[in-house]
């Protein structure tokens, strides 16, 4: 009998990505609605895209532009400063040290199942990214976009002029000298891990460029339990209810969307989740229960709510709703909107 596959996978935030489609629309005018992302999607920062989406967006985007360096032609796009509220908070540090240590933890709140960190060799310091879910041409992208946002950032604290020592791309060579242009130093091609290296003094002797003060990222409790809330990829029933979430993005969740994204079959998901005593409909069903709930805490009309998550009518939504929860949307909302007046958690 063959095992079941298991239904890991990993996510990025639609923040992490900002950067990308703001080069791509102003380099190539070239739009995500183009490549069949809901624009509702990429305008949800805390948005959970799954890594096979993502790395289906970047093949596309090397075959539409016919470049696969495409990367590099963005580059100046390619900064923390362009993700907003997030990315500015990753860059406000008093000095590069502190941006260093803070970006190599920050950036696990917004892309699971890849390391962000740094290695010292003797008096070089390497930053490092793996990701191992990719291979191929998003590969190489993937690697080229980490490569010049941590070029970026060292160029924010250092000055435009500065050079890493060396940089290392896990993918082949690309773009007629022109990714050797943008660094400014020698290319290792094809290895194993994105790597920028620099000397160490850098991070001990501080920066160029004088600090700026920034006004603090403040976040509501729902807003730091989103960005906290990253589903690691063997947390089978957290990646499972972040996989439905973002299939409400596209309409209804159905069974064939789901599998795909997780690259199996309808019937090596349903067996799967056969296993954890699960069926399709029953998780759609508590995720759809719990959007509801938080477009209610916003106000939303129940029907707007229904339409939302792609309920044919509002009967059906009501329906589906009581089963979850013993009580009518309206009676739900209700119950809510007393308690916030009242004060109550």
């Amino acid at each position: 009998m063959h095992a079941t596959p298991a239904l890991h996978t990993s996510f990025i935030r639609a923040a992490f990505l900002q950067p990308l489609f703001l080069g791509i629309e102003k380099h190539y005018r070239l739009s995500a609605t183009a490549l069949g992302i809901p624009p509702k999607l990429l305008a949800e920062p805390m948005a959970l895209i799954p890594a096979v989406d993502f790395h289906r967006w970047l093949t596309a985007i090397a075959e539409l532009t016919q470049d696969p360096a495409f990367i590099i032609r963005i580059a100046p796009q390619l900064t923390f400063g362009n993700m907003g509220y997030l990315g500015n908070w990753l860059l406000s540090s008093p000095d590069l040290a502190l941006a260093f240590r803070r970006i190599n933890y920050g950036t696990s709140c917004l892309q699971s199942g890849a390391g962000f960190h740094g290695e010292q060799s003797g008096n070089m310091i390497k930053w490092c990214y793996d990701n191992h879910f990719s291979e191929g041409q998003p590969r190489l992208a993937d690697s080229l976009r980490i490569a010049v946002l941590y070029t970026n950032t060292l160029r924010h604290f250092m000055g435009k002029d500065y050079h890493p020592k060396r940089v290392e791309i896990s993918g082949p060579p690309c773009g007629n000298g022109q990714v050797e242009q943008f660094f400014g130093c020698e290319i290792t091609w094809n290895a194993p891990t994105t790597k920028v290296w620099l000397d160490i003094s850098v991070l001990e002797h501080g920066s160029n460029t004088p600090f700026a003060v920034h006004r603090p990222m403040l976040l509501s409790n729902f807003q730091l339990d989103e960005l906290l809330n990253m589903p690691q990829p063997q947390d089978m029933a957290k990646v499972m209810y972040e996989m439905v979430t973002y299939a409400c993005y596209y309409g209804f969740p159905t069974l064939d969307f789901v599998a795909d994204r997780f690259q199996v079959s309808r019937q090596q998901l349903q067996r799967r989740l056969h296993t954890q005593g699960w069926t399709f409909t029953n998780v759609t069903s508590y995720v759809l229960c719990n959007l509801a709930i938080k477009y209610m805490l916003k106000d939303m009309p129940i029907g707007q709510i229904a339409t939302e998550l792609g309920y044919h009518n509002v009967q059906s939504f009501s329906k589906a709703f009581r089963r979850q929860r013993g009580m009518t949307p309206t009676q739900y909302k209700d119950k809510l909107l007393e308690r916030n007046l009242a004060g109550l958690p």
